[in-house]
């Protein structure tokens, strides 16, 4: 793992195997709050999943409940925090992702929502939403960008897992 920070509030990380993949996903869940909005986002096949089960399971949540939401499209996790896991692929619209009541999720502010295909809604997420989006690199690799307050934090738990 690679990892490279590229602004006060952004970084890019250089993956190269699922493993790789959990361990930012429990970096992440080290750093995240309640209240936090994190929208996922790449192609088919990136990784959103992999890396929302890792953050859920770095939150304590029973890594046997987890699974992607795509025909559920909200998935209610109890961990440290709730999680509140959304898949947007299946939508029609960003209409059909405000009547799922996503906004009352994160109005409510006790839990993490992470939203897979996010850029198919990013106009209906809240200021201040956290972004990570995924590049394949390669047939294992993945190129991740993370945007969000925390990121020099984050980049200190990637180089250093202890903390």
């Amino acid at each position: 793992m690679r990892v490279e920070v590229i602004g006060p509030n952004s970084l890019r990380v250089a993956v190269a195997s699922e493993a790789d993949t959990e361990r930012l996903g429990r970096a992440l869940a080290g750093v995240v709050r309640p209240g936090v909005v994190i929208g996922l986002v790449g192609t088919l096949g990136a990784g959103k999943t992999r890396l929302a089960r890792a953050l859920a399971e770095g939150l304590g949540v029973d890594p046997g409940a987890i699974s992607s939401p795509t025909f559920v499209l909200i998935h209610e996790y109890e961990g440290r925090i709730p999680v509140y896991h959304f898949d947007t692929y299946r939508l029609d619209s960003p209409d059909d992702f405000d009547a799922l009541g996503a906004s009352d999720y994160w109005a409510a502010g006790d839990g993490l929502c992470l939203i897979e295909w996010a850029d198919r809604v990013a106009d209906r997420l809240p200021a201040g939403t956290w972004w990570v989006r995924i590049d394949l690199d390669g047939p294992e690799g993945r190129l991740t960008r993370v945007d969000g307050p925390d990121a020099a934090s984050l980049a200190g738990r990637l180089e250093d897992p202890a903390r």
